[in-house]
């Protein structure tokens, strides 16, 4: 069952909250409520957020092939490839470190 709750606030008061909600994409009531019962509410990701995390992901799918790719290979091409096998497995390494971390900031971005 729901209820409805009123409160008082001044016209500036009224502007501020008014302006954070459009910025969380939410409604006033949806606001208000989240704030009294202690949650912050997230501002909606800009523009350019958007497009860094659109960046980060076609980055974050084109290692993820690159790995594939080298995965699959038979181990004489690789290691012709790369002459090195201690610095292949540490490529590998390095970039399983950087697609972890991606998808972290992925997770964080869309929470």
């Amino acid at each position: 069952m729901t209820c409805r709750m009123g409160f008082r606030a001044t016209q500036q008061d009224r502007i501020i909250i008014k302006a954070k909600t459009q910025a969380c994409g939410k409604s006033v009531s949806e606001y208000i409520r989240c704030c009294a019962i202690g949650h912050m509410p997230k501002l909606r990701m800009t523009r350019s957020q958007a497009q860094a995390y659109t960046s980060i992901s076609e980055a974050r799918g084109d290692l993820i092939h690159i790995k594939n790719a080298l995965n699959a290979m038979p181990q004489a091409e690789r290691l012709r490839c790369f002459a090195d096998p201690y610095f292949m497995r540490k490529w590998i390494s390095s970039a399983n470190k950087i697609i972890k971390r991606w998808r972290e900031i992925e997770r964080t971005l869309t929470e």
